[in-house]
């Protein structure tokens, strides 16, 4: 049975170059840490991490309707 107690460490991307932990890390370096530990470098409090395999989702690009032209009678 796992100890209660125990916070397991997370992998997280780095997508901001900059100090991590007391080393430079760079982008798209995959780092451990407890979500604690990780609380400053996400948003909203900070940026530089993300979560390893976090996608963002794919938008997707609709084709703009024509707009209909309106009919004034002359």
């Amino acid at each position: 049975m796992a100890d209660p107690k125990k916070i397991e460490p997370v992998d997280y991307e780095v997508t901001k170059a900059r100090e991590i932990q007391g080393v430079h890390r760079a982008v798209g370096e995959t780092i451990s840490m407890t979500p604690k530990q990780a609380k400053y470098y996400l948003p909203p409090h900070g940026a530089g991490l993300k979560l390893a395999g976090d996608k963002l989702p794919k938008q997707k690009l609709h084709a703009e309707k024509p707009l209909k032209a309106d009919k004034t009678e002359v």
